[in-house]
């Protein structure tokens, strides 16, 4: 057999493979990288395979998109029980990126205060509909001399506006894990991979933050560094937009109420003053005078 046939055969065998990868959903542009650089007709093949296969994995990606996000987007948009709006958004950040643990942070008086923390390995849940208070203290957005408190991992993406992805807590540069060691060795867990995620409203401003905390291997439960995720960016954006709508709402209702507070006091004042302006008010008022002046005598 000459050198050419074995080599047809190779690339016909790596051809074979790939096609195979698309039917499975685990192609790659790697697989067919080499065969594509050919200028044959098993290099030809290769380049309209791997459009295929691309265009094939797009449209995958397209329909888990509408499957997995438009239901939660929807069930998001109308629920009207704030607790569970935010409790909802965390779970499900939770399911998608297969992290064991999260936390949801709001924006509120430059601080960034806890209203959501979830932890599967530890049995963990607190805020939301649990019942069970947040006892953490607030991180601030600023430092006491007016400074931005880039340290803390929360407070520096809400700052920068920038998603962060960390690897290891332990061994990463540049942000302080004191407080999150200080959890690990208080209940004998493990933080090691991190993504930090900012929620912006639709001008810009960030409102909250989502930490999702040691994504894991589906198949072995190994810790893994968290990967971008085009479902996760789709429920960022639909929950942010619930979100950021109820508060809106929540805004406008205390609005409504003190204003309607307000009428209620200035339409007191006028009966008030419509009642004190009558001359039987008056000749009311002059009559209490003369008896205390006769008591007095």
């Amino acid at each position: 057999m000459s050198n050419a046939t074995v080599i047809g055969s190779k690339t016909l065998i790596r051809i074979m493979q790939a096609v195979h990868a698309v039917e499975t959903g685990e192609y790659t542009p790697d697989i067919l990288k080499d065969i594509s650089n050919l200028n044959d007709e098993m290099g030809q093949l290769a380049k309209m395979l791997d459009r295929m296969a691309r265009s094939v994995s797009f449209r995958d990606n397209q329909l888990h998109l509408l499957r997995k996000v438009i239901p939660i987007g929807v069930s998001l948009s109308a629920e009207k029980d704030f607790n569970r709006l935010l409790e909802t958004l965390v779970v499900e950040a939770q399911s998608v990126t297969h992290a064991d643990a999260g936390t949801l942070y709001l924006v509120e008086d430059n601080l960034l205060k806890f209203v959501i923390l979830r932890n599967t390995s530890l049995n963990l849940a607190m805020g939301g509909t649990s019942g069970t208070p947040i006892s953490f203290y607030p991180v601030k957005l600023y430092n006491d001399n007016g400074s931005e408190n880039r340290a803390n991992v929360a407070s520096y993406s809400a700052l920068t506006h920038k998603r962060v992805t960390i690897a290891d807590a332990y061994t990463a540069d540049g942000f302080d894990f004191s407080g999150t060691k200080a959890f690990d060795e208080k209940t004998k867990y493990r933080s090691k991979s991190f993504l930090t995620v900012p929620l912006e409203n639709k001008e810009g401003n960030v409102i909250g933050v989502l930490q999702l905390i040691n994504a894991k291997n589906t198949e072995t439960g190994e810790v893994i560094p968290f990967s971008e995720d085009d479902v996760l960016e789709a429920l960022v954006l639909l929950a942010t937009a619930a979100l950021d709508g109820y508060i809106r709402e929540a805004s406008l209702r205390q609005e409504i109420a003190k204003l309607r507070i307000e009428i209620d006091e200035t339409r007191r004042e006028r009966q008030v003053q419509e009642i004190t302006d009558t001359a039987y008010f008056r000749e009311l008022k002059d009559k209490a005078t003369q008896l205390r002046n006769r008591k007095r005598e």
